[in-house]
């Protein structure tokens, strides 16, 4: 086994590229925000410019504090109300559909999704929702294509670059997605998490410098996000500096001490240290902590190795 190896294509699939409007983790699968704000900030809410009656639009509200709250099935319950009374309610349907997404009804929120789309073709904003329900599913031709829309629909739509480009990161189109990156940023400024993704499109890139300044910059606007840690740690070990390395997993640790990915990170970073028993340590940490079975696996394999390979 070679002690050091692709540390950052680990990390990536350890936590991913983040959503726009979801930092580094997505409460609500498959990468769809309920209550997205608006384009001055994360990720715009597909009622930005529908034209609803304020009865309608406070349901709609109640119903997105619904899905809040985790109660689903009342949720869907009230936006099914609102579309009985206005079938031409387009938000209603795009919340319908975040619901059903929530619950794992493809079928069904596809539906909802697309009927929405059908009542607004031009609204980039549903569209740019539908494509993040599409990249939830690994559907990367049919996101695009949402993405792609919306862009051309609003070119100054900052939130779907974004999310454009993180398809293309997950394709391995590191160019075209630092293009969109830069253009997210060009955009909107000091976006955190537009700054997160460009840093780990470097990292996969190999380029280590630059995916430092990113994370340094993404921790300055999110400084209690661990991820944005662990991911720095990620950057400087593999750029030899293991000390700052190690400074930075433990930050994330101290936010999160009970996440077996970032124990992993440190054993890792541990065994380049020459740390054996700090390293295995922290390898046992992870088969206590971790729900992955490759995971424990591969923190098992490190266990063997470092016993059988004393520093």
């Amino acid at each position: 086994m070679a002690l050091w190896h692709c540390i950052f294509v680990f990390l990536f699939l350890a936590v991913g590229l983040a959503a726009c409007g979801s930092a580094a983790t997505a409460t609500i699968p498959p990468e769809i925000t309920v209550n997205p704000s608006t384009p001055e900030g994360r990720m715009p809410t597909a009622t930005v410019s529908a034209t609803v009656s304020a009865d309608f639009e406070q349901k709609i509200e109640e119903g997105k504090a619904l899905i809040q709250s985790g109660e689903i099935d009342k949720a869907i319950q009230i936006f099914d109300q609102v579309i009985a009374s206005d079938p031409q309610n387009a938000s209603a349907y795009v919340q319908r559909a975040i619901a059903k997404s929530i619950q794992k009804d493809y079928e069904a929120a596809l539906a909802d999704f697309n009927k929405a789309v059908e009542l607004r073709p031009m609204d980039a904003i549903i569209l740019n929702t539908r494509g993040k329900f599409f990249a939830g599913y690994e559907k990367y031709n049919e996101a695009l294509a949402d993405f792609e829309k919306a862009i051309q629909l609003d070119p100054t739509y900052a939130s779907a670059y974004v999310n454009r480009a993180n398809i293309l990161a997950d394709m391995g189109e590191f160019e075209q997605a630092l293009a969109d990156y830069n253009k997210a940023l060009e955009l909107k400024g000091e976006l955190a998490d537009i700054y997160y993704n460009r840093g780990t499109t470097y990292g996969l890139m190999g380029q280590f410098d630059q995916a430092v300044e990113d994370f340094r910059k993404y921790i300055e606007l999110s400084p209690d996000d661990p991820w944005g840690y662990y991911r720095l740690a990620g950057a400087y070990a593999e750029l030899g500096d293991l000390d700052t390395a190690l400074f930075n997993i433990n930050k994330a640790i101290e936010i999160l001490p009970d996440n077996a990915e970032i124990y992993f990170l440190r054993g890792l970073i541990y065994a380049q240290k020459r740390l054996t028993s700090n390293a295995i340590a922290d390898f046992q940490k992870v088969i206590e902590l971790s729900e992955s079975e490759d995971l424990d696996a591969q923190a098992q394999e490190w266990i063997q190795f470092l016993q059988s390979n004393p520093q």
